[in-house]
């Protein structure tokens, strides 16, 4: 029986960094951004009165990445175990001749035992679907049916200056909160069969353009941001100095991806993408 410690015997099919396609781009962000001005201030609308658009002026841009991690896992068990089964009759019957033999009958139980072997099967799947910045889970499965690229590490992504939200979750705690649910106790005589398997254990990077708003007539601020991806409008959102300003540097690329290398999958196909850059860096300064 496989425990989740062995992870020889779990099969990683898929191990990505994937870029989603920007849909917005700065041009049409910043148009976007120029028409939702008033719609910035919409919850001070019952204490203020409807701002003019020619009031507000945006004081602030930024472009950065969030991303999320989706693993998906199944578990495949074929086994045997012996049983004895207890068979009921009726009050008067004494022994049962069955399959060649003679059984008696218990006449406290009124039963009469038969030993057998009991061929099972059992499949499991888990799917997580997790935002790395926060931990948490999200609604992220609208997400999968844009187009998307895999990119070679997170150099490509900050190349032209665009900040990557600090990644706080971890790929091996995910894969070993998957295996929690894929690896059930199983009472088995005989093992004849066992496959645990992770579909995928993908990163995905999206991009979030952040806008803050001054209402210049009642001095009030505030920060919208709109997805890359969807387009989707967040009326509370954060500007990257604000909550985020742990940023993804170049240290916690390299302590990222040695702590997949060293705790996840053989061969750390993916601590290599994320942290091949930064590697040859820390071995330049050796």
């Amino acid at each position: 029986m496989s425990k989740q410690g062995e992870f020889n015997k779990i099969r990683v099919e898929s191990e990505k960094l994937l870029l989603l396609t920007d849909n917005l781009g700065w041009d049409k962000a910043r148009l976007i951004a120029v028409d939702n001005k008033a719609r910035a201030f919409s919850s001070l609308f019952n204490i203020l009165s409807k701002p003019n658009p020619d009031n507000i002026e945006v004081i602030y841009e930024e472009r950065r990445y969030e991303a999320f991690w989706h693993v998906v896992g199944t578990s495949h068990f074929e086994y045997r175990r012996n049983h004895t089964f207890q068979v009921p009759v009726s009050a008067e019957v004494e022994d049962v001749d069955m399959l060649g033999k003679n059984f008696k009958v218990n006449r406290e139980t009124g039963n009469y035992a038969i030993d057998g072997v009991e061929h099972c099967r059992e499949k499991y799947r888990e799917e997580l679907m997790i935002d790395a910045n926060t931990d948490q889970s999200g609604n992220f499965v609208r997400y999968l049916k844009f187009p998307s690229q895999p990119i070679a590490s997170t150099d490509e992504l900050i190349k032209d200056g665009t900040p990557i939200v600090h990644l706080e979750t971890r790929a091996n705690t995910l894969v070993r909160t998957v295996l929690g649910s894929l690896v059930k106790p199983i009472k088995a005589d005989e093992i004849l069969f066992e496959d645990i398997m992770v579909h995928e254990l993908n990163l995905y990077f999206y991009p979030v353009y952040t806008f803050e708003y001054h209402w210049h007539l009642k001095d009030k601020k505030s920060t919208v941001s709109f997805d890359g991806v969807t387009g989707e409008i967040d009326l509370k959102a954060s500007k990257m100095t604000d909550t985020l300003k742990k940023s993804f540097t170049s240290e916690d690329l390299y302590e990222f991806s040695k702590e997949i290398a060293q705790n996840l999958v053989p061969g750390g196909a993916l601590a290599m993408m994320v942290g091949k850059k930064v590697f040859e860096m820390t071995k330049k300064k050796a």
